[in-house]
């Protein structure tokens, strides 16, 4: 298995240097091993990663080959940045003696060292911010990759905002959450009849529940890692508002789609346009300050048409399409999110600009589909979008649960 696994890997580069997976239709290497060899996204973009270092690195290759080195610590080491041979050869060396623990900490610990003398424009490979999901309880994370002195910037402005409405409590009450205490003090509770007045929390002792009360959790005060959080958001909102020229509200509003039946308050789920899922409560929440734009999630209907007065597709019908695809691309393997809305039956030939009529295809399909030789079709009655290349190669998608009006 470990022999089949290093040829696999030695030959991946080469493959993708040959773009033969272009052949069949598909964007990227990434995504061809993902639908081809059944990978996850993520492992798939990793062996790829590794296949290419391997390309860059001739001592680490050879003893990938040799069976000296296995994967596990082969993919560590080709994270090592700016090295030279005798680098990796020492590295080889420490991977042939230790554990892939100990040899990952080595390679953190050079890469720290090392980045500290990297010009500004060398860093770019890691300058950015990420979205990563999947945490559980409806939670994510954003991860931001900056030099030192930015993100001090960025700390440095959020706490001069927060000492703001920390002398401001008008302010800072619009600030805190409907599940988070103020920022200012609440007046005292007045005692009702037969009550015990509540006593004073600085340095004492909570107050004991009357019979048959459930004790109280103590309301603390959000941490400044979360106030930051809140400030963030508060300060994006504020120039958004202020400069609307600059934001494009279509762009930066939030999708979400839900049952009807989810939004009267039964139980279920929601689905934002980046791919999230929100719990029903969640949905209702966001739903109690927001526009409504109404899509059927049941059945076939198709009530958007605007027959072919234009060919120009109209915001609600982009919503609508892009919502019954998932908000990607409809061609299969592929997980691009920026779309075109392209004509099934081509407008120039009496095509209809109607919801029945448009799939979201990425710059790359959408192209194929033009200038390259491949036929799309879509199914109403399952949602499978076919593209049928000139050469008879075949993406077919899945079916679609969900069909938009």
């Amino acid at each position: 298995m470990d022999q089949a696994l290093v040829q696999w890997i030695l030959d991946l580069a080469a493959f993708d240097a040959s773009q033969l997976w272009a052949e069949d239709g598909y964007s990227t290497c990434a995504s061809w091993l993902v639908s081809k060899c059944d990978l996850g996204w993520s492992t798939a973009k990793e062996r790829l990663r590794v296949a290419n270092e391997l390309e860059r690195r001739p001592v680490v290759r050879e003893a990938f080959a040799a069976g000296a080195l296995p994967f596990s610590k082969a993919r560590v080491i080709t994270r090592l940045h700016g090295v030279d041979n005798e680098r990796d050869e020492k590295f080889v060396a420490i991977a042939g003696e230790y554990s892939v623990h100990v040899v990952d900490a080595r390679v953190k610990n050079w890469n720290y060292f090392n980045d500290q003398d990297r010009r500004p424009g060398d860093i770019d490979d890691h300058y950015g911010i990420t979205r990563s999901r999947g945490f559980g309880g409806g939670m994510g994370r954003i991860t931001i990759e900056a030099p030192d002195d930015q993100l001090d910037r960025l700390v440095g402005v959020l706490d001069a905002y927060l000492d703001f409405l920390f002398n401001n409590p008008d302010e800072a009450a619009k600030l805190a959450m409907a599940t988070r205490e103020p920022f200012t003090e609440e007046a005292p509770r007045e005692p009702s009849d037969g009550e015990a007045p509540q006593e004073p929390s600085d340095g004492e002792a909570p107050q004991e529940p009357s019979d048959g009360e459930a004790p109280r959790e103590p309301s603390a005060r959000p941490s400044l890692a979360a106030r930051r959080l809140d400030a963030l958001f508060d300060l994006l909102e504020e120039v958004a508002l202020v400069e609307p020229t600059k934001i494009d509200p279509e762009r930066a509003t939030i999708g979400v789609t839900v049952a009807y039946e989810t939004l009267r308050g039964t139980d279920g789920w929601g689905g934002t346009a980046q791919g999230s899922l929100l719990t029903g409560e969640a949905v209702r929440r966001l739903a109690c300050d927001s526009g409504v734009c109404r899509m059927v999630v049941k059945g076939a209907s198709e009530l958007l048409d605007i027959g072919r007065k234009t060919r120009s597709w109209p915001w609600p019908m982009r919503r609508a399409i892009r919502a019954r695809h998932g908000h990607r691309c409809a061609a299969h393997g592929c997980h691009r999110r920026i779309t075109q809305i392209h004509h099934i039956e081509h407008w120039e030939r009496d095509g209809v600009t109607a919801v029945h009529n448009g799939v979201p295809l990425c710059a790359f399909h959408h192209h194929l589909v033009h200038e390259g030789g491949w036929q799309l079709t879509w199914d109403v009655a399952t949602g499978v979008t076919r593209l049928i290349g000139p050469l008879g190669q075949i993406l077919e998608s899945e079916a679609q649960l969900l069909a938009a009006a």
